[in-house]
C-alpha cells in the first residue's frame, strides 16, 4: 500500500482529476473503501464534464503540496 490516496489511485490506475490541492476521483466500492481507509471524508458532485458522481477529496492532490514544499 502507498502512503496517501492520491498514490494508491496512481498505482490502481484510477482516473483522477484535481484543482488545486483538491483530489477528484469517481465514486466506486474502491474509492470509497480507499477514502475510508486514508481517514478521508469527501464530498460527492456530479462530474459534468465526464459524468458520473465523483468524489471532491480536499487536500488530497500531492503534487500540489510537493511543488510548495521544494520552493
Amino acid at each position: 500500500m502507498k502512503d496517501s490516496l492520491f498514490a494508491e489511485c496512481v498505482e490502481r490506475g484510477i482516473v483522477m482529476d484535481h484543482h488545486e490541492s483538491d483530489l477528484y476521483i469517481p465514486v466506486t466500492i474502491e474509492t470509497t473503501a480507499l477514502c475510508a481507509q486514508f481517514g478521508h471524508v469527501p464530498t460527492k458532485f456530479v462530474n459534468r464534464v465526464v459524468g458520473g458522481l465523483w468524489f471532491d477529496v480536499p487536500f488530497a492532490f500531492t503534487p500540489w503540496w510537493d511543488a510548495r514544499v521544494s520552493k
